[in-house]
Formats: structure tokens, C-alpha cells, sequence
């Protein structure tokens, strides 16, 4: 049960690293608006932190199996990007303006 836990995270985590290569287009969009010229850096910079979770955390988890680290810190590691990434949608839908 807790190595389908395990695939189930990792899966999410390469869903979402998936996901972030399709979006890059949008990312590289955002440094020519003309409008507001912060808003390139800070979306380069906030896909680049989640990329780098999302691809890292199977690796991540690899490591820490390899190294007999526990299982509560296995399973942290894998789904800790997935509930980062969840919490901060939610948090910018309940604060985005209507």
C-alpha cells in the first residue's frame, strides 16, 4: 500500500513537470508585456522553484530510499510539491478579484 502511495505521488510529480514544460510558452510570453515589467522575472523565476520540485522530489525520494532515511521522510519528500502546488492555486483563487 505504501509503495502504490509512492507511485501515486511520483506520477503526480512528473504530471506536473509535464504540465510545466507545456506552460513555458505562456512563461516566455510574459517577459514582452509591456504593461507590467515584473512580471517576467517572477514567473521565470516562480516556474523555475515549481519545475525544480516537482522534477527533483522522485529523485529526491530515490535518494532518500537508497539511504534507508524513514518512510514518513520518503513519502514528504515525494507529495510535498504536489500540496505546495495545491495550496498556493487555492490561496490565489480565493484572492483573486472577482
Amino acid at each position: 500500500m505504501f509503495r502504490a502511495f509512492l507511485a501515486l505521488g511520483v506520477a503526480l510529480d512528473l504530471f506536473i513537470g509535464v504540465f510545466l514544460v507545456i506552460v513555458f510558452g505562456w512563461i516566455l510570453d510574459s517577459w514582452h508585456d509591456p504593461r507590467d515589467r515584473w512580471a517576467g522575472p517572477i514567473m521565470t523565476t516562480c516556474w523555475s522553484i515549481a519545475f525544480l520540485l516537482s522534477s527533483g522530489a522522485p529523485i529526491l525520494a530515490y535518494w532518500l530510499r537508497r539511504n534507508n532515511a524513514s518512510r514518513g521522510t520518503i513519502a514528504l519528500a515525494v507529495w510535498l510539491p504536489a500540496i505546495v502546488l495545491i495550496a498556493i492555486c487555492v490561496v490565489g483563487l480565493i484572492l483573486s478579484p472577482p
